[in-house]
């Protein structure tokens, strides 16, 4: 394995977050298969209230268990899915701290206890960062039961709150379980031989002058910032051949253009893609020039990313990229 994919795979925990938008469920799914093809037991968890991630990882999304709230399902050799419920999550560490199962079920499930739950800001994020903890804690025959944890994270915004929030309470509460819990929690977090928060952009101005103010409120908040993965970048057309192409379609008639165009509009299709090929590679050069870091690019994809396929495609683009083995076929 080559260092680059070696240093990022050797983590326990991969934090994917980025603009809405950007894909990142998509490349956390992608990561996740590529952890799994070599295999790494790897869990990929979402922390939304849908689960997109399933029909990108197995085609047979029918046969795939209803999870439980409490463990991964399996979706193939060493690769796993969980969905985490804040509630079902605080449900669980309430009974490994009150030991007594059916106390803590009346009293989750009273409407009081859940308007006070709703009134209360960070506990959602809090339990579940506790649960990222939780499984990365775990142990299976004297190893960690995953090898890797990767997490399709909130988007920008609600991702740096989310990260925020055991900072806020160690600052908050001085004493007791939830201080000392959530130090743990931090003390992952912010341990950079174990956590990575990976940056998804496009390469447009605004995707990444959001990517550049992430990476900077992400170090401050003590966590370590990994590759940058550049998503959809468009290729440029050799100006060479688009030349040629433009010389050739010049003495088309316009009844015998070959696909139905006129020359004229063949030729400002490849100019445009020219145009924003250009385009897309200067913001990616200010993206490299002030984070100065690895900056991954992943080649668009004509008609988007739907099926397993698709991701085991991406998976191999990242891998090919990582192992400095050039762009894949």
């Amino acid at each position: 394995m080559s260092a680059p994919l070696e240093d990022l795979l050797k983590r326990r925990l991969l934090l994917i977050t980025g603009k809405g938008g950007t894909g990142k469920t998509t490349l956390a799914a992608a990561i996740a298969r590529l952890a799994s093809r070599r295999g790494l037991r790897t869990v990929v968890v979402e922390v939304g209230s849908g689960t997109a991630v399933s029909p990108l990882l197995t085609e047979d999304v029918a046969s795939v268990p209803p999870g439980d709230g409490r463990r991964p399902v399996p979706l193939g050799p060493d690769l796993y899915s969980f969905r985490v419920d804040p509630l079902e999550a605080l449900r669980e560490y309430l009974e490994l701290q009150l030991y007594f199962r059916p106390v803590v079920t009346v009293v989750t499930r009273n409407p009081g206890f859940r308007r006070l739950l709703d009134a209360a800001p960070g506990w959602r994020e809090l339990i579940t960062l506790g649960k990222l903890w939780h499984l990365e804690t775990r142990q299976e025959a004297g190893r960690p039961r995953w090898d890797l944890i990767v997490v399709d994270a909130p988007a920008t915004g609600q991702g740096l709150a989310f990260l925020s929030v055991p900072r806020v309470v160690i600052e908050t509460v001085r004493m007791g379980p939830l201080r000392r819990h959530t130090e743990w929690v931090q003390a992952l977090l912010t341990d950079p031989k174990r956590t990575l928060v990976l940056p998804v952009t496009l390469a447009e101005e605004l995707p990444v002058r959001e990517t550049l103010e992430l990476c900077t409120s992400v170090r401050e908040l003590g966590l370590s910032v990994g590759p940058i993965l550049a998503n959809a970048v468009e290729p440029q057309p050799d100006l060479d051949d688009a030349g040629l192409v433009a010389r050739w379609l010049e003495r088309v008639p316009d009844d015998a253009a070959p696909t139905g165009l006129s020359p004229a509009v063949l030729k400002e299709c490849l100019d445009h893609a020219a145009r924003r090929g250009a385009m897309q590679q200067l913001f990616l050069h200010e993206l490299r020039k002030q984070e100065k870091g690895p900056v991954v690019e992943i080649a668009a994809r004509a008609g988007g990313v739907h099926c397993p396929t698709h991701v085991n495609e991406i998976a191999d683009v990242l891998e090919a990229t990582l192992t400095g083995q050039g762009d894949p076929p």
